[in-house]
C-alpha cells in the first residue's frame, strides 16, 4: 500500500515578523495555538493542517490546500501588517514545497521526506529548514542583483578609463551590502541547531539530512563569499575615488598658494 503524501509549503513574506505582536493570530485565522515562543508560532487549523510563522519572515503550511494558503497569507498581510517589517510586494514570489510521507524510518531524498509518524516536532523541523531555504532563495536573488550592479560599476570604469569622483552613491551601495550581510546573519540561524535536537536523534537526523539535501550551509557560505567580494571591490573604488579627490584638493591648494604668491609679488613691484 502506497503511503499518502502530504505537502509542506513555505513562503517568504517579510523581512521580519514580530511574534509578540501577534496577540490575536488564533482568532484571525480561526486556529488553535500549539506552540509559541519569541521566534515562532505554530497553529492547528483542523483536518491535520498546521501553520508555522517564523520571526525571520516566513510562513509555512502542512497539509493545507494552496487556495487556503493564499487566503491565510492575504489575511495575515492585511490584518497583521503592523507586526511585520519589509513586506514583499508579491507575497507568493519566493516559495518552495516538500512532500512528506509516513514510512519505516527517517529518510530525506531530493524530493521527499519520510518520517515514522506525523509528529508535531518532526513536521516543524521540516518546515523550519524549508523556510531557511526559502529565505536563502530571497537573499540569493538580492545578492545577485547587487553583484550585477557592482559589475556594472566596473564596466563603466573600464569603458571610461577613469574613477568616478562622486563617492556618495558607491558608499550607499557599500552600506547596503553590509546591511544585507547583517540581515543574513541575524535572520538565519542556519548554524544553530534547535534545542530539542540534542535529546532526540530522530529529529536531529531529519534536521541534518534536510540541511544537506537543500545545501543550506554551502549556499550560506556562497552568499557570504559574494558579499565579501562586492564589499572588497566597492571599497577599492571608493578608496581610489577618495585618493583622486584628495589629489585634486591638494592641487587646488597648491594653485591657490601660487596665485596668492604671484599677487603678493605683483603688489611689491608696484
Amino acid at each position: 500500500m502506497v503511503s499518502k503524501k502530504y505537502i509542506i509549503a513555505a513562503y517568504r513574506i517579510a523581512e521580519k515578523v514580530s511574534i509578540r505582536n501577534l496577540n490575536n493570530i488564533d482568532v484571525i485565522l480561526d486556529a488553535t495555538i500549539i506552540r509559541r515562543s519569541s521566534e515562532e508560532i505554530e497553529l492547528h487549523t483542523g483536518s491535520d493542517s498546521r501553520i508555522y510563522i517564523f520571526n525571520f519572515g516566513t510562513i509555512a503550511f502542512f497539509n493545507c490546500p494552496k487556495v487556503k494558503q493564499h487566503q491565510i497569507i492575504s489575511k495575515v498581510a492585511k490584518e497583521l501588517s503592523a507586526a511585520m517589517t519589509g513586506m514583499q510586494v508579491d507575497l507568493y514570489a519566493i516559495s518552495d514545497q516538500m512532500p512528506v510521507k509516513i514510512g519505516d524510518k527517517v529518510q530525506v531524498d531530493f524530493d521527499l521526506v519520510t518520517v515514522p509518524d506525523l509528529h508535531d516536532d518532526a513536521l516543524r523541523i521540516v518546515a523550519l529548514i524549508l523556510s531557511h531555504s526559502v529565505i536563502i532563495d530571497y537573499y540569493e536573488q538580492h545578492v545577485e542583483n547587487l553583484l550585477e550592479l557592482s559589475n556594472a560599476q566596473f564596466a563603466q570604469i573600464k569603458k571610461r578609463w577613469r574613477i568616478p569622483r562622486a563617492t556618495q552613491k558607491l558608499t550607499n551601495f557599500l552600506v547596503e551590502c553590509m546591511i544585507t550581510k547583517q540581515q543574513i546573519i541575524t535572520n538565519l540561524f542556519v548554524l544553530d541547531s534547535p534545542d530539542e535536537l540534542w535529546e532526540n536523534p530522530e529529529l536531529d537526523s531529519i534536521y541534518k539530512q534536510m540541511k544537506k539535501m537543500l545545501e543550506i550551509s554551502s549556499r550560506f557560505k556562497a552568499l557570504d563569499y559574494k558579499l565579501k567580494l562586492i564589499q572588497e571591490n566597492l571599497s577599492v573604488i571608493v578608496e581610489l575615488s577618495s585618493t583622486r579627490s584628495n589629489l585634486w584638493l591638494e592641487f587646488i591648494i597648491v594653485v591657490l598658494i601660487v596665485v596668492e604668491t604671484l599677487i603678493a609679488l605683483v603688489a611689491l613691484t608696484r
